[in-house]
């Protein structure tokens, strides 16, 4: 029997295997107008109208190429649930309370604030609010404080499945999801057999791999076998199994098992959530992609407890179906622990 062994693997392991995986990446191609930014322009894309896509483009604004806080997601979904809801910068007051008190003036924040313009992020941010109330149906019994909270959550969730469609079409064609990321899948796979001594062999392409377990089908039907006939034979599935003795906790929102159609031979957990495996729509429910705020920021007896619904850890606790550990069971003997990625 061999030893257990957990494997723990930071985004880097995407980014070996050829995934632009990184925030970076997700904005220059989805949200900033990089069009626009060749003349000093910088915007959003068309029709890109979210809360978090627009703060975004705040931050490049404000801090541009020279400090990566500009692309730093979560570290922006802080700062701003922070500025909104917890500092009282102005006069003692919190940002919300400000924007609601005033949503009923034709005003802009400058008129509000006489110093706002020094501070661009807060600026947009009370803008922002201000019309969200303004918009809103307000009823004299509603908790206004929640409302904008429930509002900004949602806003969250439609920046993940926006996520999801980016990362997603990097690994399945958008016109055909059952043709793949060849390139992806040999890469990981070599990878993964290099982290966990699972295989011995090394793929140059997708050929090699279908060729050593089904040798007989790729002379049949010739080199150029279609991606979606393979996926039906659980290529792999047979070396895979070699695996029960991993146990692997990802912090990429993939998973090679399945994107290849193979039951996962091993205790395998996506820390923040994984694609999802339904057909990508405007209106997608399924993806449990999860941005957030680490928990140690929050303080459960304090005025921050209240974001805890941004939080991580909150969050995954209610997903569904999660495992309760991912530790391999340790059968008096030793455990090795692997990072690759972070």
């Amino acid at each position: 029997m061999s030893s257990p062994q957990l494997l723990i693997l930071g985004n880097g392991f995407d980014k070996h295997c050829g995934l632009a995986s990184t925030y970076k990446d997700f904005f220059r191609s989805t949200i900033l107008d990089t069009v626009g930014e060749q003349f000093g322009l910088k915007q959003l894309q068309a029709g890109v109208s979210g809360f978090w896509e627009k703060l975004l483009v705040e931050y490049y604004k404000t801090y541009g190429e020279d400090n990566y806080r500009w692309c730093d997601i979560e570290r922006i979904i802080k700062e701003a649930l922070f500025s909104i809801f917890i500092q009282k910068s102005y006069g003692g007051t919190e940002l919300w309370e400000i924007a609601q008190a005033n949503a009923r003036y034709n005003r802009e924040p400058y008129e509000i604030i006489s110093d706002i313009r020094s501070y661009p992020i807060d600026s947009f941010l009370l803008k922002y609010c201000m019309e969200f109330y303004r918009q809103s149906a307000i009823k004299s019994n509603e908790d206004l404080k929640q409302k904008l909270f429930t509002h900004l959550l949602q806003q969250l969730n439609n920046l993940e499945k926006r996520f999801c469609k980016y990362l997603k079409y990097q690994l399945v064609n958008p016109n055909n999801e059952k043709e793949l990321n060849t390139d992806y899948i040999v890469n990981a796979v070599n990878l993964l057999g290099r982290l966990t001594g699972f295989s011995a062999s090394t793929y140059n392409n997708i050929n090699n791999i279908i060729h050593q377990e089904y040798g007989e089908i790729v002379e049949k039907t010739g080199p150029n076998r279609s991606v979606t006939r393979w996926t039906n034979v659980n290529v792999l599935a047979k070396e895979f199994s070699k695996l029960k003795y991993t146990n692997i906790l990802s912090f990429n929102y993939t998973a090679l098992f399945d994107i290849l159609s193979v039951g996962s031979p091993c205790a395998y957990s996506n820390v923040h959530g994984k694609l999802c495996k339904a057909y990508c729509t405007g209106e997608c429910d399924y993806s449990n992609i999860i941005f957030g705020i680490d928990d140690n920021l929050i303080q459960t007896q304090s005025e921050t407890s209240a974001l805890r619904i941004f939080s991580k850890t909150y969050r995954k606790m209610l997903q569904p179906n999660n495992p309760l550990s991912i530790l391999p069971p340790k059968n008096n003997t030793s455990i090795e622990i692997k990072f690759y990625g972070h």
